[in-house]
């Protein structure tokens, strides 16, 4: 496998900034939604395709004030990915932090007790981009208790999620962004070959592995546009309509 770099978590929210933030509490367990409104638990809750299509004013979202957005994940966080999508969120009212920590694990973020803490005061939407480190995994079914984990604790929150997988660089993986669209549920899951196609080698950087400036630009473009037909404007300013399917 190729190496994504040294784990060294870089924290990119400061501790005085988050507390700035308008935060609804501190527990951990919200209230569930009406039934008709209860996020998807299974992948084959939300695989599907949307009954009537997105009106023009979802494709130029806004958000209440106080929101915020918090992406977490791995170093292709910060492969021109956040720094391409913050402007968006930035520009639809909402705050945007991102924490990302060079060859992280989805077991390493399960665990994470300063997502914990940002959880705990209740962001509107959490972006996951997991899964660049763990596409030679020879069992990712064993990644599938971590994965679900991450989701649960985001649930728990009272946030929407979506779960976007890193643009791969080589063939195919090994089965781990199966097992990501498997159990990310409530997350959505949103695949980024899938949805804007390979990156060419013109949009990577050097290393041929991240994307670079042009291929990170197109990312975020295609997942704010992707982020923008599955709002649900009539739920809340982040709220998401459960479906999306692999490729």
């Amino acid at each position: 496998m190729a190496c994504v770099g040294r784990a060294a978590v870089q924290s990119l929210l400061p501790l005085t900034l988050m507390y700035a933030i308008d935060c609804h509490g501190t527990q951990q367990d919200a209230p569930l939604a009406p039934a008709a409104k209860r996020p998807a638990t299974v992948a084959s809750e939300w695989i599907g395709a949307r009954e009537t299509p997105p009106t023009a004013e979802a494709r130029v979202p806004t958000a209440h004030k106080g929101t915020w957005v918090l992406h977490i994940g791995d170093s292709f966080v910060d492969a021109s990915f956040q720094q391409n999508l913050r402007p968006y969120f930035l520009a639809a009212g909402a705050k945007y932090f991102s924490s990302a920590a060079t060859a992280a694990f989805t077991t390493q973020w399960a665990s994470d007790r300063d997502l914990d803490g940002w959880l705990a005061r209740r962001p509107s939407l959490v972006i996951v981009t997991l899964g660049a480190n763990e596409v030679d995994v020879p069992f990712p079914l064993a990644r599938a208790g971590a994965i679900a984990g991450i989701s649960r604790k985001i649930a728990a929150a009272g946030a929407s999620c979506v779960w976007t997988t890193p643009p791969l660089w080589k063939g195919d993986d090994k089965g781990i962004l199966q097992v990501i669209h498997d159990y990310c549920a409530p997350c959505l899951f949103f695949d980024s070959d899938a949805v804007m196609g390979r990156l060419e080698t013109t949009e990577r950087r050097p290393d041929r592995i991240h994307p670079n400036e042009l291929g990170g630009a197109r990312w975020a473009r295609a997942f704010w546009t992707w982020l923008a037909a599955h709002r649900d404007g009539t739920a809340g300013p982040w709220r998401l309509v459960p479906y999306e399917r692999r490729g």
